[in-house]
């Protein structure tokens, strides 16, 4: 059933133990996966975000055998992707700073299912950010940078809300004709009943697209602006940082508007 070069035998048996029917394959940088190749197997990358959620999650060696910061990565990608009980597992011969960095995510060893070959730990079902942020994403749209920079060339483009710091703005430049809201205050000068809102902002029905740096808290603002009315909200997928990866142009930043 989940038959992969790159899945070691015990992740494959422990999927069938847990009934789970994916398993999430998490590898290092250099392995350069970032896309869902066989069935029942996810392989992504430390960078890649998905749209799903997984029951068991597998660290590949790459990223148990790398430095701590690309271990932390690797741990992240897998906990975010988890659902509430879901587990987290990996070679039993991954360094000692790996199992310990285990524990500031809220991982708790499953002792009755890990074995001489493998770890096995299990999520909190407490609410965590990654739950708020998928379900932030649930009730919004998310595009890629290449499908924004098309949109912005066509007849009716969005508004872009950027909604990074003044620093960030500088530092890596804006989406030229972009408008700044800062995420602090997003709500207030976006929402129309509002008397402070932005003058770019007219109805509900403007088609936006919130912006920040690495794709997280643009989903979470998008949300809101959805529950509060707005009809055509997305969020740029990977945020600036994708958009500049890609080669597509910026501006410098305008701060013409500050906040009131």
């Amino acid at each position: 059933m989940f038959d992969h070069p790159g899945i070691p035998d015990e992740a494959g048996s422990l999927a069938e133990r847990l009934g789970a029917d994916a398993i999430l394959f998490v590898a290092g940088p250099a392995a350069g996966h970032s896309v869902d190749v066989r069935p029942c197997v996810c392989v992504v990358d430390l960078i890649a975000q998905l749209d799903r959620r997984f029951d068991l999650a597998w660290i590949d060696e790459s990223v148990h055998a790398s430095v701590a910061e690309t271990q932390r990565a690797g741990i992240h990608q897998a906990v975010q992707h988890l659902v509430p009980g879901g587990r987290l597992a990996f070679g039993a011969g991954a360094h000692s700073v790996m199992v310990a960095l285990c524990e500031e995510f809220e991982l708790d060893a499953d002792s009755a299912l890990s074995t001489s070959t493998m770890r096995v730990l299990r999520r909190t079902t407490s609410v965590t950010v990654h739950d708020l942020l998928f379900g932030a994403r649930s009730s919004i749209t998310r595009i890629s940078a290449a499908e924004l920079a098309r949109r912005l060339a066509g007849s009716e483009p969005p508004v872009v809300v950027d909604t990074r710091t003044h620093v960030d703005r500088v530092r890596s430049g804006v989406i030229a004709g972009s408008v700044h809201v800062p995420r602090t205050v997003l709500e207030w000068h976006l929402d129309p009943s509002n008397g402070y809102r932005h003058p770019a902002i007219t109805s509900r029905d403007v088609a936006l697209v919130i912006v920040c740096n690495g794709g997280y808290s643009s989903s979470l603002a998008a949300a809101n602006l959805a529950q509060i009315g707005f009809t055509s909200v997305a969020d740029l997928i990977g945020g600036m940082h994708e958009w500049c990866a890609h080669g597509f142009p910026t501006a410098d930043p305008d701060h013409s508007h500050l906040d009131m």
